[in-house]
């Protein structure tokens, strides 16, 4: 079973270099759900009293939760596969201005949660500039769209057949394994300089093929591929 504190360092551990450039040393961040709501647009997120009264601004990385075949949860991954990191800004007024809930922990202490829109916070870049959510959201939609109107312009007759002509990519499975992968370079799902991409990496995403050297690549075009 995972340990969501081992988890919230993995996750931090990826932003390291945004933080850095943002000249933050020591962040306050965490990892948070962000649902939709009955009554309410958008998705939102649910942050402890504690959190918002703490008078800092909060750094969060969304995560989906991972059940097994039963329904049972046994891990988290990252919601956006580009590890978007969000920031809510403190508000000395969140309880004014947010919708509350109150639970009860194992112990019997009561406490408090309060609902808070996810469009009012704003997406780091990894250049450390901050956006606002609806600009992350409009760039994000012209980047989806601007993929099919480049396949209309590329057809599979520009490509060779990398499979037949070079050997198909052998699957590495499921789990990220970094010393199954015949590559010099550490393979990450960070993203990477345009530089860097080669014919076969465009082949991968114009053929929506899974044949690229690059292990993420190929999880994203297979992701995107399940998803048409």
């Amino acid at each position: 079973m995972f340990k969501r504190k081992e988890k919230e360092q993995e996750f931090y551990m990826d932003h390291m270099d945004t933080f850095r450039k943002l000249k933050i040393a020591d962040p306050f961040f965490t990892i948070k759900t962000a649902f939709f709501q009955k009554g309410k647009f958008g998705r939102q997120s649910q942050f402890f009293e504690w959190e918002l009264k703490k008078g800092e601004d909060i750094y969060i990385e969304f995560y989906d939760n991972v059940n097994n075949e039963k329904g049972k949860l046994v891990d988290i991954k990252p919601m956006n596969e580009n590890r978007q990191l969000f920031k809510l800004a403190y508000n000395p007024y969140f309880a004014e201005e947010y919708d509350v809930k109150e639970g009860v922990n194992n112990e019997g202490e009561t406490y408090k949660m309060y609902v808070v829109p996810v469009s009012e916070m704003t997406a780091v870049l990894n250049t450390g500039e901050t956006i606002s959510y609806s600009l992350y959201e409009k760039r994000l939609k012209e980047e989806e769209a601007s993929l099919p109107r480049l396949q209309k312009t590329l057809t599979p007759s520009m490509f060779p057949d990398f499979e037949e002509e070079f050997g198909a990519k052998k699957d590495v499975g499921s789990d990220f394994d970094i010393d199954k992968i015949n590559t010099s370079k550490p393979q990450s799902y960070e993203d990477v300089p345009l530089s860097e991409m080669t014919l076969r990496d465009l082949a991968a995403i114009m053929l929506m093929k899974p044949i690229s050297n690059k292990y993420w690549l190929n999880e994203v075009v297979k992701q995107a591929k399940s998803e048409i």
